[in-house]
């Protein structure tokens, strides 16, 4: 979790106000006040960066860190159920409560039955206290947390079998969740009440979803890679990135695939103004693409970086940021020449075109 814990210092240092447009731009040094090495998932918060990690322990519990622009801690939180629990996902939504993704176990069924008498011991031998059994992970949970760090509610939805969730996404209207049972892709939305509906899949085990955008009327668009035939269009190359609306009741209403001739493709990362992050892959070059795309799916600018294939693309106000796992040279970039992978964070604008206004080197 490197690439994310830094990514911490590079969101709280970023918040000086825009600069001007140029042809070409210096690299600054972003000085490090705040890293979170143990943070599995972050959210930005207003101005303040929650981080969120899962604590490993009798009883696994999920830590929550929120650090102020300064990088001070602001508050620390322990979410315990008395339950296994792990935590995968994370966003905020308006008002600035946090939603978390994952899974528990339900509660241990407890012995009612016991011995009517001492057992027998001749040997007088010392016998080890045995362990509760742990209950599997599989009950779908989703944990609401105010600002200040405070348990609001928490809903639950037992299933079947333990699964992974990669995202989550919350509106007014209710909360998505996207995820993979079986190696399969699936979506699960709940009221804002925690009423959860069906679970949907996405085509089968060829088709991964990394991400998703909940929208107003309690549809959803989800983004990942695919090799096989969605929505009615086929494969386009070796693997295709793909941006899959679906419906509130499940069905696939529009696909657009992303593709290069020999290549392969993924989308990574999106936020709510469908601002989305990938890598592109061709023979041993990679290159992460960064696209602004309308609710339509329709392309509106695009950036290609060499790259890890590593990055995160986030809206920022009225600008756009991309964390990229940079690995050499970037014309537009003065100074720019890195030996080894460096996370890059740019700030980027769409006026006439496409331009960079700052790049942060850490």
């Amino acid at each position: 979790m490197k690439f994310l814990a830094i990514l911490v210092v590079a969101l709280l240092t970023f918040s000086t106000p825009a600069e001007a447009a140029q042809k070409r731009i210096a690299v600054k040094k972003i000085e490090k006040i705040a890293t979170a090495p143990e943070a599995e998932l972050l959210v930005a918060n207003g101005s303040s960066i929650v981080t969120i990690s899962n604590v490993d322990s009798a009883t696994s519990d999920i830590a929550l860190t929120s650090f102020d622009i300064s990088g001070a801690i602001s508050w620390k939180r322990i979410v315990d159920s008395g339950v296994d629990e792990l935590a995968m996902a994370v966003t905020r939504d308006s008002a600035g409560n946090i939603w978390i993704a994952g899974f528990s176990a339900n509660s241990a069924t407890q012995e009612s039955i016991t011995a009517s008498a001492p057992a027998e011991n001749p040997d007088s031998v010392v016998v080890e206290p045995s362990r509760e059994p742990r209950s599997d992970l599989n009950r779908l949970t989703i944990w609401k947390v105010s600002s200040a760090g405070d348990l609001m509610a928490t809903f639950t939805s037992n299933e079947n079998l333990p699964g992974l969730i990669n995202a989550i996404s919350v509106t007014g209207t209710g909360v998505s969740i996207l995820g993979q049972y079986n190696q399969r892709s699936f979506i699960q939305s709940a009221s804002p009440s925690g009423a959860f509906g069906k679970v949907f899949y996405i085509g089968t085990s060829k088709t991964t979803l990394n991400t998703l955008v909940r929208n107003n009327d309690g549809s959803v668009s989800a983004f990942g890679f695919s090799t096989e035939t969605l929505g009615g269009k086929k494969l386009a190359a070796k693997q295709d990135g793909v941006l899959v609306k679906v419906s509130k009741s499940g069905a696939i209403t529009n696909v657009v695939r992303s593709s290069a001739i020999k290549a392969e493709r993924s989308w990574l990362s999106a936020d709510s103004n469908y601002l989305l992050s990938g890598y592109v892959k061709v023979g041993k070059k990679v290159e992460s693409a960064v696209t602004k795309f309308s609710s339509a799916f329709a392309p509106v600018w695009t950036i290609r970086l060499p790259s890890t294939g590593e990055s995160l693309a986030i809206t920022a106000g009225k600008s756009s940021l991309a964390a990229v796992s940079s690995t050499s040279t970037i014309t537009s970039l003065l100074g720019w020449k890195p030996t080894k992978p460096a996370l890059l964070l740019l700030h980027l604008t769409q006026r006439d075109s496409l331009q960079v206004r700052k790049a942060l080197l850490i």
